[in-house]
């Protein structure tokens, strides 16, 4: 199971993703209008809720579970068959969108197809099948972002979510090849899922609240077109984080996998969020410096959002190797509870400052909301990953945090704080070239280029 190389697949469908999406949002922003894109957003959201609140089997848990089973060379068709009878079963409680408008009932069997495949791609992620879950991802993003493109120039919602719909089933039809099928629940598998994942379970409904809060006030006080306007500025400003986020989709398989065999959890942790803050950090700060020009000259009518997502991208992408610990506190399994404390005071704090700064500030309420939101988590989990002895706190890790805080500078002036980051990462020796040689050893030739890049800027060397 190579981290490494199943995180470029994650990386390369990420890719695709955001081109496409971009593709869309670029045709929806020319030739619809805000509303259109609110509803797009809506059903996005109903996306996510079903994805949070009907998966009472956590998907990071069923993940785990499967790579345990695989690392022992023990029997893990249990957990698949458990983990796909499971949706099946709560498939029909999606009925209550019936209540709402049309085009989101008419969602239903995208909405279960969504909820299904979901859990396919997390059984194959655990089995280390990162190839056949990109392809997949592969086919439905052309389905979901491309083809779909054919119902913005006709403004109709109903054909988008037609089109939706087959691709999400083309995807769960290629991923069942892969995987054996029984309607079947282990009840002791199911139990102790339960038991160990409650706590994950309504950390990720919480979560939900605190991921999506500022978009769910943005629509009630300022309607469907405000927030047309600030999903496509936020669905612009996380692609970087969510390109980094892909990229480390592989690390909860394969740190569980690893760590089974015997390897040190905190050396893991500690190496990947410094490997990742070493690409993250520049990316924020350009992020922070190229989103004007990116929305006046692609998205004209959406320009009232540029501040917003400055401070989105910016934040959003640099604390992302913090926000990566709760992944390597989910493989250790040493206590599941600081999750919900962290969702709590999250989602608490999101919805009470939207609705504190929204009618003040506008969308850019909302983005400061989400700012805050991940300052106070990254600090969390940091605090939480060092308590549960997942995460080290050493020199290296200490001055990764430094050179965070110092691409925030981007605020006042981004060359400033790119030079400084940069320089940091040198001198300091966050990253050592032991470490890009470990790196190097999971890459494919064909990558090699990047790894000098790596080397360009690390060092065994430190000023201090």
């Amino acid at each position: 199971m190579n981290p490494l190389t199943g995180g470029l697949k994650f990386l390369s469908t990420t890719l695709f993703n955001s081109l496409l999406a971009l593709v869309f949002f670029l045709a929806a922003g020319h030739f619809a209008s805000p509303s259109f894109v609110g509803k797009v957003a809506i059903i996005q959201l109903v996306e996510t809720i079903t994805a949070s609140f009907f998966s009472v089997l956590p998907f990071q848990l069923v993940t785990r579970e499967v790579a345990h089973y695989y690392a022992l060379s023990q029997d893990y068709t249990k957990v698949i068959y458990t983990a796909l009878s499971y949706s099946l079963l709560v498939s029909p409680f999606l009925l209550f969108l019936l209540f709402f408008p049309s085009y989101l009932w008419l969602s239903i069997p995208y909405f279960f197809l969504y909820l299904y495949s979901s859990y396919q791609s997390q059984l194959l992620s655990g089995l280390g099948m990162f190839t056949e879950v990109n392809v997949g991802n592969t086919i439905f993003t052309f389905a979901r972002w491309g083809i779909s493109v054919i119902a913005v120039f006709y403004h109709n919602i109903k054909l988008m979510i037609l089109i939706w719909t087959l691709g999400a089933l083309i995807r769960a039809i290629y991923y069942q090849r892969f995987l054996p099928f029984k309607l079947y629940i282990d009840k002791v598998l199911l139990r102790k899922i339960l038991r160990t994942g409650f706590l994950i379970y309504l950390y990720g409904v919480i979560l939900f609240v605190s991921f999506q809060g500022d978009r769910v006030v943005t629509a009630f006080l300022l309607g469907s077109y405000d927030l047309g306007i600030y999903q496509l500025v936020a669905l612009a400003a996380i692609v970087p984080s969510m390109l980094i986020s892909s990229f480390s989709s592989s690390l909860l398989p394969s740190s569980t996998y690893y760590y089974v065999k015997g390897r040190d959890m905190r050396e893991m942790s500690s190496m990947a969020s410094r490997i990742v803050s070493l690409v993250s950090l520049p990316i924020a700060i350009l992020g922070y410096a190229v989103s004007p020009l990116f929305i006046s000259k692609l998205f004209p009518q959406y320009v009232s959002g540029i501040e917003s997502m400055q401070l989105l991208v910016l934040f959003l992408t640099a604390t992302m190797p913090l926000q990566l610990l709760s992944t390597f506190m989910i493989a250790a399994k040493v206590s599941y509870r600081p999750f919900i404390l962290i969702g709590s005071l999250s989602a608490l704090e999101v919805v009470s400052l939207s609705y504190l700064l929204i009618p003040k500030l506008g969308i850019l309420g909302a983005a400061i909301a989400q700012v805050i939101n991940a300052l106070l988590t990254s600090a969390l989990y940091l605090i939480f990953s060092v308590k549960q002895n997942v995460f080290p706190l050493g020199r290296r890790e200490a001055f990764m945090l430094v050179l965070t805080v110092l691409s925030f500078l981007s605020l006042i002036n981004w060359i400033i704080a790119l030079v400084l980051v940069v320089l940091g990462f040198r001198l300091l020796g966050v990253v050592s070239t032991d470490e890009i040689k470990v790196v190097e050893g999971f890459t494919p030739q064909s990558l090699k280029w990047f790894i000098k890049v790596l080397y360009l800027i690390t060092t065994d060397r430190s000023i201090y």
